[in-house]
């Protein structure tokens, strides 16, 4: 009897103690983050090709908390002016300064679709976070003026290589990340009946590589994986996840539609051309308008959403055709994410 009661009154003080320590626990929880205060080194920039590898503008900033002394990120975004952030492009930064140099920021320029030569307004803020579980903090808006010059976006890379080409990620064909988001895409040709590749991260197989399964041209994506393969040859647009770790391929037949073709509901077909690597088409064209889509659908289509330049757009406004006459179209959509067409007149 003796002994139960002592037990219990064990138990009872046991009890008593961890409430207390309960109470006297201290739980920190993250809130919302302070606003950060930007600065920038210049805000009015001419960029120049041959001066890319030159440091263009340093942003600088304090330092945001949120209630903890947690790891806050930092990010520069950018916008056009008057867009509200709409559409951003993003640098990421490790620190509490970041300088782009003239390549960086001319490429932050084209990407958002300013118009090149011509002093062009965008906007700038930084984003602090901690995670995606908590609002973002962001700074003040500063504006800048860019002269900008036309030039391929250098986007994050992926290489493909495989049986195809030998093998050689120097050479291989490249998928790109158009929102630097671990979404990637690009078009290659597979001459054969059957394609094995691979997918690095490096222009060698010194970094990450990624193999897989293969699945009616598509599967799932490993480090550690056999080959992925697509069956048929064919001109494939390739999409890689790698935050989900998944890929698919979808064979592609372009052509030109539009009623400056032979109307919307006509689809014109074009030629592809192994040896340079895109699609052709010599036809009659009248006054009015036309786009790029694949498979007779609009499911991956192109249009021009800036005329400055010969870039397309995915999804991307109709392409005017002044006048009529006899036209050489080419589509090339061999530099991933720096998609291209020319429409000469004969």
């Amino acid at each position: 009897m003796i002994k139960r009661y002592c037990t219990y009154l064990f138990l009872c003080a046991l009890g008593l103690f961890a409430a207390s320590c309960e109470k006297d626990e201290v739980r920190t929880v993250a809130g919302d983050g302070t606003a950060t205060t930007m600065q920038a080194s210049a805000t009015t920039l001419v960029l120049e090709k041959p001066n890319a590898g030159a440091p263009a503008v340093t942003f600088k900033w304090n330092a945001s908390t949120f209630g903890f002394s947690g790891v806050v990120k930092y990010s520069i975004e950018f916008a056009k002016k008057g867009t509200d952030f709409a559409v951003v492009k993003a640098v990421a930064a490790d620190t509490l300064l970041k300088t782009l140099t003239v390549g960086e920021l001319n490429t932050i320029a084209n990407a958002l679709e300013l118009d090149n030569g011509i002093p062009q307004e965008m906007e700038v803020r930084i984003n602090a976070y901690i995670s995606r579980d908590y609002p973002a903090a962001y700074s003040n808006v500063t504006g800048l003026v860019v002269t900008s010059y036309m030039d391929l976006i250098d986007y994050p890379s992926l290489w493909v290589p495989g049986d195809y080409q030998g093998w050689s990620p120097a050479s291989a064909a490249k998928l790109a990340s158009l929102k630097s988001d671990e979404q990637y895409e690009g078009f290659v040709h597979f001459p054969g009946a059957n394609t094995t590749f691979k997918l690095t991260t490096q222009a060698n197989w010194d970094g990450k590589n990624y193999g897989g399964t293969s699945a009616g041209n598509g599967g799932a994506l490993s480090t550690s994986g056999d080959n992925l393969a697509v069956s048929g040859a064919g001109y494939y647009f390739l999409q890689v996840n790698l935050g989900g770790s998944a890929w698919t391929a979808t064979k592609t037949q372009w052509s030109l539609i539009g009623n400056a073709a032979s109307g919307w509901d006509t689809d014109v077909d074009m030629t592809f051309d192994p040896e340079k690597n895109v699609w052709t088409a010599t036809l009659n064209l009248t006054a009015g308008a036309l786009k790029f889509r694949a498979n007779h659908a609009y499911d991956i289509n192109f249009g021009d959403n800036k005329l400055s330049d010969p870039f397309l757009n995915r999804g991307g406004k109709d392409i005017p055709v002044a006048e009529a006459g006899s036209y050489e179209v080419t589509l090339d959509l061999s530099r991933a994410g720096n998609y291209m067409y020319s429409i000469v007149k004969k």
